[in-house]
């Protein structure tokens, strides 16, 4: 029983160490279009559309790689945890 609880407070441990992995939040770093007051020009009708795709683009990109972190992050943390699960079960008999 005591094995148990034992395991039980080591999980919870891991998991609320996980919200100081990172002492700095990152933040997204990219620029966002300028829409101007009026075009003058189809020209500038197609550059404006075509930094608001970049700047999607951008932050897709920042999401995605935070999001693939993230995960990295939890698999680390449940192997962590399987380990000294599979040590409780084989070492502390």
């Amino acid at each position: 029983m005591k094995l148990i609880q034992l395991s039980f407070f080591t999980t919870i441990i891991l998991f609320s160490n996980l919200l100081y992995a990172d002492m700095f939040t990152p933040t997204v770093s990219c620029s966002k279009p300028y829409k101007p007051y009026k075009f003058n020009s189809e020209y500038e009708v197609t550059q404006y559309f075509n930094s608001v795709e970049k700047y999607k683009r951008c932050i897709a990109d920042f999401v995605e790689k935070q999001s693939r972190e993230a995960n990295n992050h939890q698999k680390a943390a449940s192997n962590a945890i399987e380990e000294w699960n599979r040590f409780v079960k084989y070492e502390m008999k």
